[in-house]
């Protein structure tokens, strides 16, 4: 058996399930799929890939990219993320350094990172994931 024909949940801890729900549908434009069994928010990524949202008051952010979006335009997808009250993070790192305009640049990648209101990190990604034929 192998997983890699399969499809992928990431699964999200979040303390506010209205304002997560707010956040992912509203924000981000993810539709929402409906619930699990367990009460979880299921949201589509891609039609193969789904994001849930666990309802934990104790949520506790993880430090590091959490989702990562591959995206055509990383300043066109900033750009409209922005018109809906996104605030992209800005980085001083050893490995990793934000420009004035919030992206970190790898020559033929580009990053930029934002989070959702429980401390969730969300990267928008452009370039360099072709290479891996996706």
């Amino acid at each position: 058996m192998t997983l890699a024909m399969n499809p992928a949940m990431t699964i999200l801890t979040v303390a506010d399930e209205a304002r997560a729900r707010d956040f992912y549908e509203g924000a981000l434009g993810l539709p929402v799929r409906g619930k699990d069994p367990t009460g979880m928010t299921i949201l589509s990524l891609d039609g193969t890939a789904l994001l849930g949202l666990m309802v934990d008051e104790n949520a506790i952010r993880t430090g590091h990219t959490a989702v990562q979006f591959e995206v055509d335009n990383l300043e066109g997808a900033m750009a409209d993320l922005e018109s809906h009250g996104i605030h992209f993070e800005d980085y001083d790192l050893p490995d990793i350094k934000t420009d004035e305009h919030h992206i970190f640049d790898l020559g033929g990648e580009r990053c930029s990172w934002f989070a959702d209101p429980d401390g969730n990190i969300i990267s928008l990604h452009q370039g360099g994931v072709t290479e891996y034929n996706l």
